[in-house]
């Protein structure tokens, strides 16, 4: 009897292969950038200043099916609807961190904001804030969230 289960377990054992998780997604930061941007001279007239620097923040991410600018009604400088399939959401960390796992495709992410939703980046096809993820990798997208800056 002892033979029969040590049999069963060694065939159990080869039959399992040995798999390497493959993880692939998407990671990057969401920052706020608000108020005039433009360089500017330092009052004592000894250069130029930086515009100030972005703030990393909390958010909502929606990811969506590649959506492009005709799927998308905009209300002002955001978004009011977004008509394409929603595919996952994260939240982002208190330094606006996020870091999801998706398969291999091509997605848009829109922030959750109070009065829409937000994307500013285009592709040369005018799909909105678009990432491609392939096998194996992680894609890195900053989102920055400037609709309250003036440049």
């Amino acid at each position: 009897m002892k033979k029969i289960i040590i049999l069963i377990l060694v065939v159990a054992a080869f039959a399992c292969k040995t798999s390497k998780e493959t993880s692939q997604g998407v990671k990057g930061g969401v920052y706020w950038v608000e108020g005039n941007q433009m360089p500017r001279i330092m009052d004592d007239g000894s250069g130029k200043t930086a515009p100030e620097s972005k703030i990393g923040v909390q958010r909502t991410i929606l990811i969506h099916e590649l959506t492009h600018a005709d799927q998308v009604e905009v209300v002002d400088f955001l978004i009011g609807e977004i008509h394409s399939n929603l595919v996952q959401k994260i939240s982002t960390d208190e330094n606006g961190l996020y870091a999801i796992r998706l398969p291999p495709g091509k997605y848009s992410l829109f922030t959750v904001e109070s009065d829409g939703y937000f994307a500013n980046t285009f592709d040369e096809a005018n799909n909105l804030n678009p990432v491609e993820v392939k096998e194996g990798e992680w894609e890195v997208f900053d989102i920055v969230i400037d609709y309250m800056a003036a440049y």
